[in-house]
């Protein structure tokens, strides 16, 4: 259960980095109308989480620890 979870965090955190605005267009992309992007701070911050999604993604891989829910 620990790798699938870890596998699951690990791919969130790939898919940040490389594609950090893919969740801005899936939340507020479909309603603005025209061309518009996300804001340099919001590419910086999805990239920053990402790297903490990835390193508990290797963390839960590494130790098979889940926290609590064990």
């Amino acid at each position: 259960m620990a790798v699938f979870i870890s596998l699951i965090f690990i791919i969130a955190g790939v898919l940040g980095w490389f594609f950090p605005s893919l969740s801005w267009h899936m939340k507020h992309g479909w309603a603005v109308d025209g061309k518009s992007e996300p804001s340099d701070n919001y590419i910086f911050l999805s990239r920053f989480g990402a790297v903490f999604v990835l390193g508990w993604g290797f963390y839960i891989l590494i130790t098979g620890n889940l926290g609590k829910l064990n």
